[in-house]
């Protein structure tokens, strides 16, 4: 199976292709400079051009506590609109294998046990990671709802 890798270069990515059964797909791995995830028009060329039957989204704008503080439109708007693009396009060509890298930010704060999946909006996010967690949920609730 081919499969589209976003964030390849990343933790969670370069953890994915360091993973023994990673050697049984033929993982496509883009940089950011190859598929720009902000330019619908470019995903969908990628798209059509490497037929993946399915996408991994693992890449995203992250930072530190400073980075969210200082620039949470930044962190909502990258990371809702390459979620959001990337959903869509899947989408439109029918690819119906899309595995959505989530966070914890995405819970509520303070969550005093293991976060069910259900506590998902049921709450207060964490005000210095905000703008990233509401693009996490909300492309979370796109794949949610083309599934």
């Amino acid at each position: 199976m081919k499969v589209l890798l976003t964030g390849s270069s990343g933790m969670v990515g370069k953890n994915i292709l360091e993973h023994a059964s990673a050697k049984d797909y033929e993982i496509l791995t883009p940089t950011s400079s190859d598929l720009n995830l902000l330019v619908i028009d470019e995903i969908e060329k990628f798209m059509l051009a490497n037929k993946p039957e399915c996408i991994i989204h693992a890449a995203g704008l992250v930072g530190g506590i400073h980075a969210n503080i200082n620039r949470p439109f930044d962190f909502l708007a990258n990371n809702l609109l390459m979620g959001l693009n990337l959903v869509t396009i899947a989408k439109k060509l029918g690819i119906k294998k899309f595995l959505n890298l989530g966070s914890s930010c995405m819970y509520p704060r303070n969550f005093e046990e293991a976060i069910p999946e259900k506590a998902l909006l049921t709450g207060e996010l964490e005000e210095t990671n905000e703008g990233y967690a509401i693009a996490k949920v909300a492309v979370a609730k796109a794949c949610e709802y083309i599934s």
